[in-house]
């Protein structure tokens, strides 16, 4: 008998809706993190303060006023003043506010004070990382951030397969939200920096190794629906953040508030059990016997008569160290087929975390409310989350994969081909990208989880996730792009990204409505001889 056999007897009920809400919560959360440095490292709009034009109250002081123009440079590819050049005096010493009186052929530096658009606390004007030469040092902050992913990751899927699905999820959550607590006290730019690092490299698993918790709970008609629940708290977590960073305006109050509650997470040792299984993995056959007692109970449900020495079919190792991870990756290596399957799903993860990252951060650069702007391209991803349900029933997982990919390609095509006047448009045509890009980003967890087998399934998503890192550590320098050349070059970049990717996924196996593979043989099997669960259970 197998763990997805009993499954069927016990039913999805109470005990699964329970571990919905449960689950809910910690990937709302684990969405923290990824999002905040938009804000706490967020490049301002300000200009130099103009002598004699500019009111002595900075309260009073005005962005931009009628008189900037014949004051203060513009930059010709934002449209925007310069933040830290202005036109020269002549004479030098005249406070007078008049066009004639300076001398737009003669440029000088300012550094003597800054008008900013809106009164907010950034560690940019905290900690003086004013003027555009200083930007890659707050682009850098996201840089850091996905840097910490790519180390963080992997090493929660190690942590999740060794010591358990659970402890891994509870550890990183509640560490990770002490040590963003305590970065809230940083003193200066470096400490901010290292602390960013740290905890970034702790949380990143809370979402993967959440997902993988969360997927080994139900049987695989339900994984769809589960999981795309499951999504729909993902954005509600940078909804959040951003609502916090409207009403606070200041960084250190942003990373308070957002992370005190994830202390709460804790309490997960006692409400959540753990992987039945990571459970039988690890041989501990008679709490997975507990764990399946306890769902048909709260879920109403008899159990079949499991004596406690029953080994449940999901997996037969002999050799015990076989979950360690040099062992899963001398089988993947001594597997060409699960090889080039990881190569070929980590591409896909790159250009997938790089259009979904790079429009996040550039959600703030549409012109209007930022913070509506942000929330809007967050908000886009709770239908997604729906919609992806809906097209996976429909679709093959490649397909719909593919399809979201060359969707969000050609919605990068047309924004750039909108004219800077139908703001509108342009906002709609960025929405449908964002959700597009969403949509994909649900379909490649679940198929990343599906084609793998159980004992290294948290362990190679993980591996698929870190990579795609890469891609994420370059979306926060795609800003610097557009200082140079204009906003167009990022949705060059991202449309060109998915449409490469929308080919590459076309080559990966179909995995819709299988059996969670246990082993790397039946891994290999999928799509040549596809293994449905009925298949399984009558084997």
């Amino acid at each position: 008998m197998n763990i997805d056999s009993v499954l069927v007897t016990v039913g999805m009920g109470r005990y699964q809706f329970a571990g919905c809400v449960l689950f809910g919560f910690m990937i709302m959360y684990s969405n923290v993190s990824p999002v905040t440095y938009i804000f706490t490292a967020g490049d301002l709009k300000y200009r130099c303060t103009i002598p004699g034009c500019d009111s002595q109250n900075p309260a009073e002081r005005i962005y931009e006023p009628e008189w900037l123009r014949f004051t203060t440079p513009y930059r010709e590819n934002t449209g925007l003043p310069h933040k830290c050049k202005r036109y020269s005096r002549n004479p030098a010493n005249s406070s007078q506010c008049l066009q004639n009186v300076f001398d737009n052929n003669t440029i000088e530096l300012c550094h003597d004070g800054w008008v900013f658009e809106d009164n907010e606390n950034t560690i940019g004007n905290e900690f003086e990382l004013m003027c555009e030469e200083n930007k890659w040092k707050l682009s850098m902050v996201g840089t850091v951030n996905n840097l910490g992913q790519f180390i963080g990751i992997p090493v929660s899927g190690i942590i999740a397969d060794k010591f358990g699905r659970k402890f891994a999820m509870v550890f990183c959550a509640v560490t990770s939200a002490i040590i963003c607590i305590i970065q809230s006290f940083s003193v200066n730019y470096q400490m901010f920096l290292v602390l960013e690092l740290l905890s970034s490299i702790i949380s990143s698993g809370v979402y993967t190794v959440t997902i993988i918790l969360a997927m080994e709970l139900v049987l695989p008609n339900h994984r769809v629906l589960y999981y795309s629940i499951l999504e729909c708290f993902y954005p509600i977590g940078a909804i959040l953040v951003a609502f916090i960073a409207s009403l606070v305006k200041d960084w250190r109050l942003l990373l308070q508030i957002a992370n005190i509650p994830g202390l709460l997470f804790l309490s997960y040792f006692w409400l959540m059990e753990e992987s039945m299984r990571w459970l039988e993995m690890q041989g501990k056959h008679d709490r997975v016997i507990n764990v399946l007692k306890r769902i048909a109970g709260i879920n109403k449900k008899s159990l079949p008569v499991l004596p406690s020495n029953t080994q449940m079919e999901t997996i037969n190792y002999n050799d015990e160290n076989d979950a360690k991870y040099v062992s899963i990756l001398k089988d993947v290596i001594g597997s060409p087929t699960m090889l080039c399957r990881l190569i070929r799903c980590s591409l896909v993860w790159i250009a997938i975390t790089l259009v979904y990252y790079g429009l996040t951060i550039c959600a703030t650069d549409i012109a209007g409310d930022k913070y509506l702007n942000f929330s809007l391209a967050s908000f886009v991803e709770i239908p997604a989350c729906l919609l992806n349900w809906l097209i996976m029933e429909r679709m093959s997982r490649k397909m719909s994969l593919s399809c979201m990919f060359v969707l969000s390609g050609l919605s990068s095509v047309l924004y750039n081909s909108v004219p800077e006047s139908l703001l509108l448009i342009k906002l709609l045509i960025f929405l449908i990208n964002k959700l597009a890009i969403s949509i994909a980003f649900c379909i490649i967890y679940l198929l990343t989880v599906e084609i793998f087998p159980t004992r290294m399934r948290a362990t190679l998503l993980s591996v698929c996730s870190m990579i795609g890192r890469i891609g994420s550590m370059l979306a926060p320098q795609t800003t610097l792009l557009a200082e140079y050349f204009g906003n167009y070059v990022n949705m060059f970049v991202f449309g060109t990204t998915a449409l490469l990717a929308a080919a590459i996924t076309m080559t990966l196996p179909e995995s819709k409505n299988i059996k969670l593979p246990d082993t790397v043989v039946e891994a290999e099997q999928i799509g040549i001889d596809r293994l449905l669960p009925e298949n399984v259970e009558n084997s």
